[in-house]
């Protein structure tokens, strides 16, 4: 699965952007697309707010604070391929900055042909980096395709009704694996904890040995059995 935003504050252009890339989405990859389009920045805010996944996002740069808040969003998507919306009155001294690092720029006015090809070429670049393994996530593959989820976003994993469950800040994804073999695919801030259970330590809030549970950030909490307490007493 693809995930993409899209925040455009003009109306007019949003409407042309629905179209155009949901037509674009179908044309250029055999996977189900999740597209989430904004015209009000305070949507946007709320859509992360809840740290979403996301490959793609294109932003209407020239929106009022649309910089300022651009750079923020840029801090938690590290490595999303990103399309600007421009004015072609502003300075490039005001998006192209290491805080934003863009990977194309449209200037208004936008037209349906510009802005595919924009997106067609950082669609390829999305593709590449993630076929590469230069990033550091955890391949799901589905019948829709593959979701690839980074792992600084995983909370922890459970075994349950024969599939495993990613548990990350407000979602939930389900695969059909077991804990053994995924367990090899991790990196070693994942630890097992239970035999249903593994866990992200850096997402671990406090350990509760006499309760034989983890508490986590957001609330969570998870059994800990006691044949695995030891590994966690470093940690109380």
């Amino acid at each position: 699965m693809v995930s993409m935003m899209i925040y455009d504050a003009r109306q007019q252009e949003h409407e042309m952007m629905r179209t155009t890339i949901r037509r674009m989405a179908a044309r250029l990859s055999d996977e189900q697309w999740k597209l989430s389009f904004f015209d009000r920045k305070e949507s946007v805010e709320d859509f992360l707010r809840d740290s979403p996944l996301m490959d793609l996002a294109c932003y209407d740069v020239a929106s009022p604070g649309g910089i300022d808040y651009l750079e923020k969003m840029r801090s938690q998507y590290r490595d999303i391929q990103l399309l600007l919306i421009a004015e072609p009155t502003m300075s490039p001294m005001e998006y192209i900055r290491p805080t934003i690092l863009a990977s194309a720029l449209i200037l208004r006015p936008l037209s349906e042909a510009q802005l595919y090809d924009c997106l067609a070429d950082i669609w390829e670049m999305c593709r590449k980096n993630n076929s590469s393994g230069q990033e550091e996530r955890l391949v799901i593959e589905a019948r829709e395709g593959k979701t690839y989820v980074p792992f600084s976003k995983i909370y922890y994993f459970e075994a349950r009704e024969k599939k495993i469950y990613v548990r990350l800040k407000n979602q939930e994804l389900t695969f059909y694996d077991t804990l053994e073999n995924l367990l090899e695919r991790l990196p070693d801030t994942f630890v097992r904890c239970h035999r249903s259970f593994i866990v992200c330590k850096n997402r671990i809030h406090r350990v509760l040995l006499s309760k034989n549970s983890i508490e986590l950030e957001q609330g969570m909490e998870i059994p800990l059995s006691r044949s695995y307490k030891s590994a966690f007493k470093e940690i109380v």
